[in-house]
C-alpha cells in the first residue's frame, strides 16, 4: 500500500514526522463507508473480529484456546501445544452444564483451581463446587447471605471469602467453615477492601478482594479497613416513586482515610496477628506477598503525603517487621505494583522511577541492592516474567520510541539486554510459566490487532489469530498518521491523526482532539486506532490525538512538571498544538474541538474555559471541576492535601475558570456515579447559569462511571450528532 507522497507530506508540514503511515483500506477501487453501528455498536458488517485466544497457558508447553458456539457461547476449552498446534480437548462445557441449575452458565464460574479440577459457582448468594472427576454439583454454603470474592487457596483444599465483611475459609474436604474474623461492620471491613483502596492502590482486578493466601493453604494475611471516620458521601438515585439514596465511603482530598491494619490469620485458630504498624496510622499499605516457602511476608508501607515509600518483611509468626527498602522523592512516589519474589527465596525484583524512567532493580531479602539490571532513557514497564534457572528477566518496555511498547530481556547480574520484539508497533506479550514461548498480541496503527506466538529468544513460530476480517479492505478508513509536535521551548509531543480519506490540502476542516491527559498516562501509541475515530474522518472531520509533556513520554522528569498544578502543563503543550494546526492552510481555526472522559472530561473543560482562546467546542464526559471533589489518594498524590496547596487547586479548578468559557459546552454525566460524582458536574452548571453563559447538559440515570447498554448507545449518538452539527453543519 502507498505511503503519503512526499508532495503531500510537505503540504502538511510533517518534515519531522516519526513515520509516514499507508493508506488504511484499498485505494485503486470503490471505497465504502462506516455506518455508525460498526464504528460505535460492533454491528455488521465486522471489520475486525474477537480473538479466540484466551493468553491462559497451562503450563510452559500448552495454552488454552475457546471454542465458542454459534452464539458465541462458550463450549468447549482445547488444550494446544505450542510447538505443534495439537489441539486436545481440554474442558467440556456442555458436560459442566448438565449438572448445573437452570439460569446458571457453565463458563461463569466465580473461581476455579489453577489447573480446572474444580469449578466455583455463585448461585442465589451461595456457593456451589463442581468437581470434573466426578461431574458432581456440591453445595457449599447454605446462608442467605452472599459469599464474596472466593479463592481457592494454592494447593486446592480450602476456600477463603468474605461475608458481610468478615473473612472466612472453609475446608473443601470436610465442609467444615473457619469464621476467621468477627468484628466486621458497615463501617469495618475485613479481608474486603474500601472504595479508595480498590479504585486507586488494589485495582478494579481485585474486585475488593483484599486477603493472599500462604502458599501452604493454612494461613492468609488480610486488610482490615476501619472507615468510621471517613466521611458518607450521599448518591441519590431518581427511580421508582420515593428514589433512594446510597451512602457511599468517600475520602474527598483532605478527609481522614480508611484506618487499615494487615492481620494474619491461621485457619483453625481463634485470635488475629497484626503486624506492628500503627493501628490508626494515616498511612497507606499495599501488596502483600508471600515468600516461596509461605515463612515471611512482603508488604509495602507508604506516607499519607504519597513521597515516601517503604517495603517491610513481616514475620507472620511475631507481627514483627524489618525495613527493606526506602524509597523517597520531592513529588510522588507509586507503590511498586509488580515487585517479584524470586522462587529460590533469596530476594526480589522491583520497578524504580528514581532516576526518572522506570527501570528494574534487584534486591536481597535484607534490604541490599545487589545490581541495577535496566538502564537508560526509557521505562520498563511491566515485569512479565522471571527464570533462575536460565537466569532471565523478561519485561515489557517502551523502548526505541516512546510510542511503542516491546518485550524485552535482560539477565538478573544485569547482562545480556535484548529486544525481542522487532516489528514497530506495541506488543502486549504473555510468557509461558517457563519462558520457553510467548503469545503476542500486536498492532500498530496501520495494522490491525493480530496474535503470534514466538519462542522464549523472539524466533518467531507463527501467526495464531487475525482480528482482520475480509470486509476490511473495502472500506476507506482514512489516512493515519504519527508524528511530532515541537513547542516553543523544545518538547516533541508525540501526536496521531486520521485524515479524511478524500482528503485535499485545499480545504479547511475542523479538528477534533480526544484526550485523557492524567499524569503519566499516554494516549498517543503506534497501536491499532478505534473505528470511532475513522469514522469522524471519513465524515471530514481531522480526529487527533496529542499528548503533553507529563503523559510518560518523557519519563517521570516529564510526569514530575505536574505535581501541585494539575491542567498547567496539559493546556499549555495542548495550546501549542493548536497554535501549530492554525498554521496549516487546512485546519479551520473557527472548528477546534475537544472530547474525553474522566480526566478527559476535566481536560475538556479546562480547554473550554482556561483555553477558551483556542479551543472552540468541547464534549465532556464525567468530568473532574475541582479536585478537591475527588478522592484523597489520586488528588493528593499529584496535588497534595488541599491545606498545604490551596491556590494549586484554585488554579486547577473550573469552576474558577469557568468565567472564561465562551465556546460550546455539552457535559455529559451518570447519575449514580461512584468515582466522578455528579456534584462535579452540578457544581458546574450552577457557576455557568449564575455567569450567564451557554451549555448543553445530558444526565443518564442510573449510569455509573462508565455507560453501558442502550444509554451507551445513545450518548455515542449524541456525540455524533454534537459534531455533525456544529463542524459538519448537518
Amino acid at each position: 500500500m502507498p505511503v503519503l507522497k512526499s508532495s503531500l507530506r510537505r503540504a502538511l508540514g510533517l518534515g519531522f514526522a516519526l513515520s509516514a503511515l499507508p493508506l488504511l483500506g484499498v485505494q485503486n477501487a470503490p471505497l465504502k463507508r462506516l455506518s455508525f453501528e460498526q464504528a460505535f455498536l460492533n454491528q455488521p458488517p465486522h471489520l475486525l473480529k474477537p480473538f479466540a485466544t484466551s493468553y491462559e497457558w497451562l503450563d510452559d508447553e500448552h495454552y488454552l484456546l475457546p471454542q465458542r458456539d454459534e452464539r458465541g457461547q462458550l463450549v468447549r476449552l482445547n488444550r494446544i501445544r505450542a510447538r505443534t498446534g495439537e489441539s486436545t480437548l481440554f474442558l467440556d462445557f456442555t458436560l459442566v452444564q448438565k449438572a448445573l441449575p437452570e439460569g446458571l452458565a457453565a463458563a461463569e464460574y466465580a473461581e476455579r483451581t489453577a489447573d480446572y479440577t474444580a469449578l466455583l459457582y455463585s448461585y442465589r448468594n451461595d456457593l456451589y463446587l463442581y468437581q470434573q472427576k466426578t461431574g458432581a454439583l456440591r453445595r457449599l454454603t447454605a446462608t442467605r447471605d452472599e459469599e464474596r470474592n472466593p479463592r481457592f487457596s494454592p494447593d486446592g483444599r480450602r476456600l477463603a471469602y468474605t461475608r458481610l465483611n468478615d473473612l472466612y475459609a472453609l475446608d473443601l474436604e470436610s465442609g467444615l467453615e473457619y469464621r476467621l474474623t468477627t468484628d466486621g461492620s458497615e463501617t469495618v471491613y475485613n479481608g474486603s477492601a474500601s472504595w479508595v483502596y480498590f479504585e486507586e492502590i488494589l485495582g478494579r482486578a481485585s474486585r475488593y478482594a483484599a486477603f493472599w493466601w500462604a502458599p501452604g493453604g493454612d494461613v492468609l494475611a488480610f486488610f482490615r479497613f476501619d472507615e468510621s471516620a471517613v466521611p458518607a458521601f450521599p448518591i441519590a438515585r431518581a427511580a421508582g416513586t420515593h428514589g433512594g439514596l446510597e451512602l457511599v465511603r468517600y475520602p474527598k482530598a483532605g478527609d481522614p482515610n480508611p484506618a487499615v491494619r494487615l492481620g494474619i490469620a491461621r485457619v483453625g485458630a481463634r485470635d488475629i496477628l497484626w503486624a506492628d504498624f500503627p493501628a490508626a496510622g494515616d498511612h497507606y499499605l499495599a501488596w502483600p506477598r508471600w515468600t516461596p516457602g509461605g515463612g515471611r511476608l512482603l508488604v509495602q508501607w507508604m506516607n499519607r503525603g504519597q513521597d515516601n515509600v517503604k517495603v517491610y518483611l513481616v514475620d507472620p509468626r511475631t507481627g514483627l517487621k524489618q525495613e527493606l527498602c526506602d524509597e523517597r522523592q520531592p513529588t510522588w512516589v507509586s507503590f511498586f505494583d509488580d515487585l517479584t519474589l524470586l522462587a529460590d527465596g533469596s530476594g526480589f525484583l522491583l520497578r524504580s522511577d528514581r532516576d526518572g524512567w522506570s527501570h528494574i532493580y534487584s534486591y536481597d531479602l535484607k534490604g541490599l541492592l545487589r545490581k541495577r539490571l535496566t538502564s537508560g532513557e526509557w521505562a520498563a514497564t511491566r515485569i512479565a516474567r522471571v527464570d533462575e534457572k536460565t537466569g532471565w528477566v523478561w519485561f515489557l518496555a517502551r523502548v526505541g520510541r516512546s510510542t511503542e511498547t516491546h518485550l524485552c530481556r535482560v539477565n538478573l547480574d544485569g547482562t545480556g539486554f535484548e529486544r525481542l520484539t522487532k516489528e514497530p508497533g506495541t506488543h502486549r506479550c504473555i510468557l509461558s510459566p517457563g519462558g520457553s514461548y510467548f503469545l503476542d498480541t500486536f498492532s500498530s496503527v496501520t495494522s490491525p490487532p493480530r496474535q503470534d506466538l514466538y519462542a522464549g529468544d523472539g524466533t518467531f513460530i507463527g501467526n495464531i489469530d487475525q482480528s482482520r476480517t475480509p470486509q476490511y479492505a473495502e472500506y476507506g478508513l482514512g489516512r493515519a498518521e504519527l508524528f511530532t509536535i515541537r513547542t516553543d521551548d523544545g518538547w516533541d509531543l508525540p501526536a496521531v491523526w486520521i485524515l479524511p480519506p478524500d482528503f485535499d490540502p485545499a480545504k479547511k476542516y475542523p479538528v477534533l482532539f480526544s484526550v485523557y491527559g492524567g499524569p503519566g498516562v499516554a494516549s498517543v501509541t503506534n497501536a491499532a486506532l478505534p473505528l470511532a475515530a475513522s469514522y469522524f474522518a471519513q465524515e471530514g472531520i481531522i480526529w487527533i490525538r496529542v499528548d503533553h509533556r507529563g503523559s510518560g513520554h518523557f519519563g517521570k522528569k516529564g510526569a514530575a512538571l505536574m505535581h501541585r498544578n494539575l491542567g498547567s502543563v496539559e493546556m499549555r503543550d495542548w495550546i501549542a498544538a493548536v497554535k501549530w494546526l492554525r498554521t496549516k492552510p487546512f485546519v479551520d481555526p473557527a472548528r477546534v474541538g475537544i472530547t474525553g472522559g474522566s480526566y478527559g472530561g476535566y481536560a475538556t473543560c479546562l480547554a473550554l474555559t482556561y483555553g477558551a482562546d483556542y479551543f472552540t467546542h468541547g464534549l465532556a464526559t464525567s468530568p473532574v471541576t475541582d479536585w478537591r471533589l475527588y478522592d484523597s489518594v489520586y488528588a493528593e498524590r499529584y496535588m497534595d492535601a488541599p491545606a498545604e496547596n490551596s491556590a494549586g487547586y484554585d488554579a486547577a479548578s473550573i469552576l474558577v475558570h469557568s468565567v472564561k468559557l465562551k465556546g460550546v459546552l455539552f457535559l455529559v454525566h451518570g447519575e449514580l456515579d461512584d468515582n466522578v460524582h455528579l456534584q462535579n458536574t452540578v457544581q458546574l452548571i450552577e457557576r455557568l447559569t449564575d455567569l450567564g453563559k451557554p451549555f448543553g447538559f445530558m444526565l443518564y440515570p442510573g449510569e455509573r462511571h462508565s455507560l453501558s447498554g442502550k444509554k451507551r448507545e445513545h450518548a455515542s449518538r449524541l456525540a455524533v450528532d454534537f459534531w455533525s452539527k456544529h463542524f459538519l453543519g448537518r
